[in-house]
């Protein structure tokens, strides 16, 4: 089975909303129009378009959209591939946990997505 995606919000103003997709490339950020999970406007560093992920096969690329920048695990990023689990900081107080599940484990669990 194919693997997905889950972003889930460990701290901030949308603590605890859940995000998932079978979207080839999604973008997180502040705007409604342009963003397919839209983060509150709590937090003014978070950018329109923060960041976006692209699935290429089994593999998810982060690639940040920011002049506010962003970090995974601590460490500033611009380009790089996700691991489950990842730690993505956006803002001045918003981190998002990165998931990798297995979509049979996410239809039998509905509160994912």
């Amino acid at each position: 089975m194919p693997l997905k995606p889950l972003l889930v919000v460990e701290e901030g103003p949308d603590r605890g909303r859940q995000f998932s997709t079978d979207a080839v490339q999604f973008r997180i950020g502040r705007s409604s129009e342009k963003c397919d999970f839209v983060l509150s406007d709590d937090d003014s560093a978070i950018s329109r378009e923060h960041f976006a992920v692209i699935r290429r096969g089994d593999a998810f690329l982060f690639t940040n959209l920011s002049r506010n920048g962003s970090t995974i695990n601590g460490v500033k990023a611009d380009q790089t591939l996700l691991k489950n689990n990842d730690l993505i900081k956006v803002g001045l107080q918003t981190v998002i946990r990165f998931a990798v599940m297995d979509s049979r484990d996410m239809e039998a669990n509905p509160s994912f997505g």
